[in-house]
């Protein structure tokens, strides 16, 4: 069995791979820069197929060229993002963008005042801003209806990758988190109520922590990458989290400076 680990991230600009031993050893790296897109003031988007799916399959084929087969994968990633796909995990517009995309400015205001700010805190930890997936899921359904008729599923960066490389669809829970105000944060759980109002029809994905086993790497999986079939992948999350918690991060009071 082999003894080496895949981690993947995708990031804003590029995105970075590493096979390590379990002592942390590096066996190999690399990295894909790629494109931001800003259609439009306010806008930020990747297209997830040429960016952050072909980004990962590159990687793979490459590291696992040079060093050999890993025995796990975890992937962590940009967020939160929105990118809705539909029943087959076709992308059915550019991935919607983490807090540098402003476009659902009008949504973040009418939640906020739907619900209320002091509500909105109290279950989910944050006030709405435009790192929140909600307004930007009530932004897509209101317009681009077209493509909110055929979203069977949303994803993150992370989560795409685990999904195309597992079929499952899940979204860890500090992920989910970022979701407001569509996640109850004391009871580590999706606030169905508010998710029922705000994105109806769609369904939410399963919940997991970031080291817990999403599934197992399919047949069409190792096909698009070359990891083995059966390899299991992580749930994995936002690569800041990863980040955080790299460097120490670990209890309240505990602080990151974090660049770029």
């Amino acid at each position: 069995m082999s003894e080496l680990v895949l981690g993947i991230d995708v990031g804003t600009a590029s995105s970075k791979a590493v096979l390590a031993r379990p002592d942390g050893t590096i066996a190999a790296q690399a990295q894909r820069p790629h494109e931001l897109s800003l259609p439009r003031p306010g806008h930020a988007e990747h297209d997830a197929e040429a960016v952050w799916w072909d980004d990962v399959v590159a990687l793979c084929r490459e590291l696992l060229g040079r060093a050999g087969p890993p025995a796990a994968v975890c992937v962590s990633g940009i967020g939160p993002c929105l990118l809705p796909c539909d029943s087959g995990l076709a992308p059915l517009r550019p991935a919607i963008l983490y807090g540098i995309d402003t476009r659902a400015t009008a949504e973040i205001a009418e939640l906020t005042e739907r619900y209320g700010a002091g509500a909105i805190v109290a279950r989910g930890g944050s006030e709405l801003s435009s790192q929140a997936v909600g307004p930007k899921l009530l932004w897509l359904r209101r317009n681009e209806p077209s493509v909110w008729e055929r979203t069977a599923g949303w994803y993150m960066a992370s989560s795409f990758a685990v999904a195309r490389l597992t079929g499952e669809y899940v979204l860890d829970h500090h992920s989910a988190s970022q979701c407001d105000p569509l996640y109850d944060l004391q009871g580590a759980r999706w606030a169905e109520d508010w998710a029922a109002e705000i994105a109806p029809g769609v369904p939410l994905p399963r919940l997991l922590w970031p080291g817990e086993v999403a599934g197992e790497v399919t047949a069409e999986g190792a096909a698009a990458t070359g990891i083995p079939k059966g390899t299991p992948v992580l749930a994995g999350t936002i690569d800041a989290w990863a980040e955080a918690f790299s460097v120490g991060v670990r209890r309240p009071g505990d602080l990151m400076v974090m660049y770029g």
